[in-house]
């Protein structure tokens, strides 16, 4: 639970971090900050892209934790079971094996939906970056 939770923090502090980069970027561009430097278009393109292996990283690693957890919570379940098979000793084991494989899932899904969220800002930027260069080259 508590790798868990360490990669649902970090996950969301990615998150949130590109989610305030794209704005910045976004707000730089609707000012016409960043239509004069047209010898490196790609590097914008580049800068929205940081991080985001790491939020896929992130999302595929959440649901293998919850795996885990599910598999270290039945190996309890059958320890108990070869002990004696104390009824709360066993549900204490099928609970932690249930629980880690729902935040596993939940914090995956929930990654998979601010991933989605940024691809679809970063193509957003791509497209004003491009409007604002052709319109710069225009005006020339």
């Amino acid at each position: 639970m508590v790798a868990l939770g360490a990669v649902s923090a970090v996950l969301c502090f990615l998150i949130a971090e590109r989610i305030l980069a794209s704005e910045a970027m976004m707000r730089s561009i609707r000012r016409g900050l960043l239509t004069g430097d047209t010898d490196r278009p790609e590097q914008m393109e580049w800068a929205g892209l940081r991080r985001m292996g790491m939020i896929r990283a992130c999302v595929m690693v959440a649901p293998l934790l919850g795996l885990l957890g599910t598999v270290t919570g039945i190996v309890e379940t059958f320890e108990s079971i070869v002990m004696g098979g104390y009824v709360t000793e066993m549900s204490r084991g099928i609970y932690k094996a249930l629980r880690t494989t729902q935040y596993g899932l939940a914090i995956a899904a929930c990654g998979l939906l601010g991933e989605q969220l940024l691809l679809s800002r970063l193509a957003k930027l791509t497209s004003m970056r491009r409007e604002a260069r052709s319109q710069a080259g225009e005006g020339e």
